[in-house]
């Protein structure tokens, strides 16, 4: 116990500099990808400029989780002081190399591998070293920074286009001046005793990198690849003698039922953003400024949120808050499919309403995950849960494009006598409501598992 509060008075001293590091890092992403042509054209290779945007999040979907499970051998201090390495040799390659479109890239993957081990490293140590209160709390306010940074470089991205690009590359170099404050209260704890699985990691690691870089680059070849090392990692699970996830973790009936919740819950999460711009440009022509200005309010929103979400956990529990949200989001989405045409104000409300309840979600959901494995294996934990709220959006976001491509979505509405692009908004809507409404359904049946609490 002596030893767990002495982790806890550090954890609470590192969180808050860990937490800005990752913000830093993830407006950039948001910044890049917003400039992301800008950069191709002013350096002869405007076809290949999509590359800024997409490579680098195919890496940030694997490393979430790459960092998790290493966080369960590796210590926090060791795992931070590696990221925030990576992060300032991102940020300075690019910078001094902004000449060369290859160098650009390359550094922009670099610096947003380094940029998420400050998130993953926040997210375990919240989990293992906090008590249940603070936990939750915590959880909370990382979904919250993610979504004020998303509004911020959604407001500022006018700002961001009126400036010279290479110096975006600096901004997350302002890490540096937290590194002092790391060093001394990052805890420098590792697993003794036990060594690395490189082989089975390795083996998740392609399988899930396969998996990411299919979603933007889809390919036969490519999910024959996955479905291959998905097999070789099976196979190593059962036979090799210390694997990563043994057989007790892919056998662990809580943890797999918040999983498969999980998966419902933020399937549709990517495209949230894309029909609120649909329903802006194509039926009510309203300009992308405009959109933009109210898409940040529904962000900010979300943040708000977010910063909430710990607390009812807290107060309220698990079950009561993840109700609240499934129900938030399919309000959102019914009152969203029905009133498609009662103006553009009463849709940005309703939008706060599901994105604001998809946010809501994360908290609870990651505490529960976390008390349903043992504390020595919640790196690994919160890198699964990473990696399907990747994967699962993904899916997601290509399942949306599909139906919102299909003649049959625009011939008529569900409820309704809208067509055209308006009723495929409103049909979208309704397959959104029905996905929520099957994730509430089991999240009520597999209840009990989200109210299970670790003993220390």
């Amino acid at each position: 116990m002596p030893e767990f509060e002495e982790n806890r008075a550090k954890t609470k001293k590192a969180l808050p500099a860990l937490l800005t590091v990752f913000m830093l890092g993830t407006l950039m992403i948001q910044a890049f990808n917003l400039v992301f042509q800008n950069i191709g054209d002013a350096l002869g290779m405007s076809s290949s400029a999509s590359l800024i945007s997409t490579l680098p999040g195919i890496v940030l979907g694997v490393v979430c989780m790459l960092y998790g499970t290493l966080c369960d051998f590796v210590s926090p201090k060791r795992m931070t002081l590696f990221g925030i390495t990576a992060l300032l040799i991102g940020s300075f390659a690019g910078f001094l190399g902004s000449f060369n479109f290859w160098i650009v890239l390359v550094s922009r993957m670099i610096q947003v591998a380094g940029a998420q081990v400050a998130g993953s490293v926040f997210l375990v140590m919240a989990v293992k070293y906090l008590d249940e209160k603070e936990k939750a709390f915590y959880i909370g306010l990382y979904n919250a920074v993610y979504c004020l940074a998303a509004a911020i470089g959604v407001f500022a991205g006018g700002i961001i286009t009126s400036f010279d690009w290479k110096y975006l590359f600096l901004v997350p170099a302002l890490s540096i001046v937290f590194i002092p404050l790391l060093v001394r209260n990052t805890p420098d704890v590792s697993t003794r005793g036990e060594r690395i699985d490189g082989i089975g990691i390795a083996l998740f690691a392609v399988f899930a990198g396969l998996i990411a870089v299919y979603f933007s680059f889809p390919g036969i070849g490519l999910i024959v690849a996955a479905v291959v090392f998905a097999v070789l990692f099976v196979l190593w699970i059962w036979k090799a003698r210390n694997p990563f996830l043994d057989r007790s973790f892919i056998t662990n009936g809580a943890f797999m039922s918040i999983l498969l919740v999980q998966f419902l819950f933020v399937f549709f999460n990517y495209a949230c953003v894309p029909i609120y711009n649909v329903i802006g440009t194509q039926i009510y022509r309203m300009p992308l400024t405009t959109i933009s200005l109210c898409l940040t309010l529904v962000y900010l929103v979300s943040a708000a949120l977010g910063c909430l979400s710990g607390v009812l956990v807290n107060r309220m529990g698990r079950m009561r808050t993840l109700i609240v949200s499934a129900l938030l989001m399919i309000i959102g989405f019914i009152g969203s499919a029905l009133l498609i045409g009662a103006g553009f104000g009463v849709l940005t409300m309703l939008a706060c309403l599901f994105v604001g309840g998809t946010t809501l979600i994360y908290a609870p959901l990651y505490d529960a995950a976390s008390d349903a494995l043992p504390v020595e294996q919640n790196g690994r934990g919160i890198g699964i849960l990473d990696l399907m709220l990747n994967t699962s959006a993904s899916i997601g976001i290509a399942v949306y494009s599909s139906l919102m491509s299909s003649p049959s979505m625009a011939e008529g509405s569900l409820f309704g006598r809208e067509t055209g692009v308006s009723a495929q908004a409103a049909n979208m809507f309704w397959v959104m409501c029905g996905i929520a409404t099957v994730a509430l359904a089991l999240l009520l049946v597999f209840r009990r598992n989200f109210m299970i609490k670790r003993q220390r």
